[in-house]
């Protein structure tokens, strides 16, 4: 013999003997306070100090670096001037060279 399950009747709140809502005092919570956003801002002394100590710490660290002379920079700029006629040189002549095969095979 299978057992058959009957659902379980809910009982309404009248007759529970519950309130039904009317008449209930509740309870709130009071709002926390909420501080604005602007007070987790730093105060604006805060910034300009940390602005003028990091200007002073790169300064520091330009006057560390080795700079080139004269004579090192021009040497620099040559080669790399060098450098790119060579390679633009070599790109144009493999552009034209591709660019005259494809037409080749169209035709």
């Amino acid at each position: 013999m299978k057992k058959t399950k009957t659902p379980k009747v809910k009982a309404t709140p009248k007759e529970d003997g519950q309130n039904t809502g009317r008449g209930q005092v509740v309870k709130l919570k009071p709002a926390k306070h909420r501080a604005p956003w602007t007070s987790k801002l730093p105060p604006v002394r805060q910034y300009w100090s940390s602005s003028v100590q990091f200007v002073k710490e790169a300064w520091q660290e330009l006057k560390k670096v080795n700079w080139p002379g004269r004579k090192e920079t021009l040497g620099g700029t040559g080669v790399v001037l060098i450098l790119v006629i060579i390679i633009s040189v070599f790109l144009g002549l493999i552009d034209f060279g591709l660019s005259r095969l494809v037409r080749q095979i169209i035709h």
